[in-house]
């Protein structure tokens, strides 16, 4: 009797050590996600241009910053071609996130259903970042899996919806568990990911990374 009431007592300490482990071993991946790629890629180049001693403020400069370190990474070369930056595009999302947001959606050739859910998720992602990036992880891979597994979705939608996601998931990732880095997550990110999907991937990665530097650029002037 007394054995089994120390054993008790013990659990809840195991379970914490247990718990402790695995958000030390938690990563942003989501092989579910066939598009998970997209954040990779965004976080590899992102972490070469923090790295980086760089004095980039316009537009103009961080694009071609980013463009410079994105043709070195192999896997970044693996994609579609990225579409031209518009740099008047970037300014109005810099400056009108949510309603540039509202408009893509909006805008979109995704279906009605898809536009919804793409747009709960934004508004979502508002609130899970406020939590520890285990709770974000999970909030995310378990809205990437009703994605997926959506039978009205076209296949269009998912790969809108799943690359903006998994751009998402791995920029929430580096903003939390990278503190040595000068990153955080934002709404702008976000959008230019999700303007960057409606062309392709890479254009997802360049636009999130381009409009997100400059971003936290005014943030930190």
């Amino acid at each position: 009797m007394e054995h089994t009431e120390i054993l008790s007592s013990t659990l809840p300490i195991e379970k914490s050590k247990k718990t402790a482990k695995l958000l030390q071993n938690l990563n942003p991946e989501n092989p579910a996600n066939i598009y998970d790629i997209a954040g990779k890629i965004h976080n590899d180049i992102l972490d070469v241009y923090l790295t980086g001693t760089y004095s980039c403020n316009t537009i103009s400069q961080v694009s071609q910053k980013v463009d410079s370190i994105s043709i070195l990474n192999s896997d970044y070369l693996n994609l579609e071609t990225h579409l031209p930056i518009d740099f008047q595009e970037i300014q109005e999302i810099i400056d009108n996130p949510q309603i540039k947001l509202e408009q893509a959606i909006a805008n979109s050739s995704m279906t009605n259903g898809a536009k919804i859910s793409l747009s709960n998720f934004m508004a979502s992602m508002l609130l899970w970042e406020t939590n520890d990036y285990a709770v974000i992880h999970e909030s995310i891979t378990t809205f990437e899996a009703s994605v997926i597994s959506n039978t009205e979705f076209s296949t269009e939608d998912k790969r809108i919806i799943l690359t903006t996601s998994s751009i998402a998931r791995y920029s929430s990732y580096y903003a939390i568990e990278r503190k040595d880095k000068d990153w955080d997550t934002s709404v702008g990110n976000r959008v230019g990911a999700l303007q960057g999907a409606l062309a392709n991937s890479s254009s997802a990665v360049n636009k999130s990374i381009v409009t997100g530097l400059l971003i936290q650029n005014l943030q930190t002037d």
